[in-house]
Order: C-alpha cells, then structure tokens, then sequence
C-alpha cells in the first residue's frame, strides 16, 4: 500500500477552516483516503501543529483533532526521537543553503529512509529535497 507524508502545513488547513488551503486539503485527504493511502507523519510535526494552534480560540480544537489523528488507523505517528532528531541534525548542518526548518530536516530524512515519495504539504521546501507536493 502506498504511503504519503502529512506536513505541518496539511494538518493545520485541515483544522482551520479559515485557512486558505482547507478546502483544497479536504480534497486531497479525501482522495488519499479513497485511494487506501497509509498516512504517516511525526511527533515534530504534530508539535508544529500544536504551536501554531495554542492560541485559546483554537486550543482545544486543536486537543481534539491530535487526539483523534492519535487514534487513525491509517496513520502512523513515527515517535520523536533521538536517533530522529540526530539525522534531522545532520541534514540540517549538511544544507546551511537551504532555509530548510529542522522539523523539514528529520521530515526529509525519514521519507528517504522509508522510501516515501510524495507529501501532504503546499511547503516548496519538500520539492526542494526531491519529493513531490500534493498541496499547490
């Protein structure tokens, strides 16, 4: 089955109906989920999400959407973790040309290394590093 990436930029459209890429990533998850795509994103992630939502007008929308996406079967959610953040690290060091986030970084190194080609995101930075973007 095939696999996609879920960025930052797609979980926060698809939470805030006020975002001007929402309707466009109601559309793409609709298609991904006709289509049985497995679903994978990250802890970093998620806490992006969560930053850029903590706000009270959207906090605890933004509580209820994680903790349902924690209970997606066809999500995995890859743990933050050491070995993640150090890869991630060393992407970012390796491309101080790039105004790659370290988020991006771990992002980029995980889909290479679980052969994921294409992203849920409209951020041109996945492009960059060789991936396709779903959101335009």
């Amino acid at each position: 089955m095939h696999r996609v990436f879920v960025d930052t930029v797609a979980w926060i459209a698809l939470l805030n109906a006020s975002d001007e890429l929402h309707s466009d990533a109601q559309r793409v998850m609709k298609t991904l989920h006709q289509q049985k795509v497995w679903l994978v994103t990250t802890e970093f992630v998620l806490l992006e999400v969560a930053n850029a939502l903590s706000a009270p007008p959207y906090r605890s929308q933004t509580i209820t959407f994680i903790n349902g996406w924690r209970r997606l079967a066809v999500l995995h959610i890859v743990p933050a973790s050491q070995e993640l953040l150090a890869q991630g690290w060393t992407l970012f060091s390796q491309r101080a040309d790039k105004e790659w986030s370290l988020t991006d970084c771990t992002s980029f190194w995980l889909m290479t290394e679980e052969g994921i080609v294409r992203a849920f995101t409209s951020d041109h930075h996945f492009e960059q590093a060789g991936f396709t973007r779903l959101l335009k």
